[in-house]
Parts: structure tokens; sequence; C-alpha cells
């Protein structure tokens, strides 16, 4: 059939159909074909679970971070300052030195 002889809804679905596949062809999905890993699928469901259930990744990044930052450190002990900086003093009297320290501040 030759375009002098179509109606214009002829046309414009030719031109549509046409239009359609150039946009196929250009911006096609690359993956198609191809199969999905299972644990991409497993992380995809989990994602919908949570959408559904009204929180968003975002969120549960959020809550992560928060646990984390609060989850408490453990104790430490003063004790495991014991011999800190002692190069600092080799070959220095700590009584003489608190004994010149004390006559500083009488000055």
């Amino acid at each position: 059939m030759k375009v002098k002889d179509m109606t214009v809804e002829q046309l414009r679905d030719l031109i549509r159909h046409t239009v359609e596949q150039c946009l196929e062809e250009y911006f096609g999905d690359p993956d198609s074909g191809l199969e999905v890993k299972e644990e991409v699928k497993q992380k995809l469901l989990e994602s919908l679970k949570r959408k559904q259930a009204g929180e968003s990744s975002i969120q549960k990044e959020l809550k992560l971070k928060l646990r984390q930052s609060v989850i408490p450190q453990p104790k430490r002990s003063i004790l495991e300052l014991s011999g800190l900086g002692k190069e600092i003093w080799n070959g220095i009297d700590a009584g003489e030195y608190v004994n010149q320290e004390r006559d500083s501040w009488n000055r």
C-alpha cells in the first residue's frame, strides 16, 4: 500500500509503529534474555518487602548506622595506661621532679 492511498489513521499507525521500533532499537533493554542471579533476586525481593512495609533502603541504612553508633564500646580500665610514656621519665628522679614543681608554685 502506498502512502497516498492510506487514511490518516493508517498513516498515524504506521508512524507510531516505526517510532516505537526505532526507540526500542536505541533504548531497548540491554539485559533482555539474560538471567538474574539468585542473590540479586533475593535483594530485590527484600527491597520490595521493605518498600511495601513503608521502609526505604535509606531508612534501613540509617537504622543500621544508628545502631552501630549507639552500641556501647567495651569498657576500658585505667590500668591499661600503666607504663605509658615511661620513656619520657628515663633518668629523672620522680621525687626530685615533684619537689621542683612544688617549689615553683611558691615563687
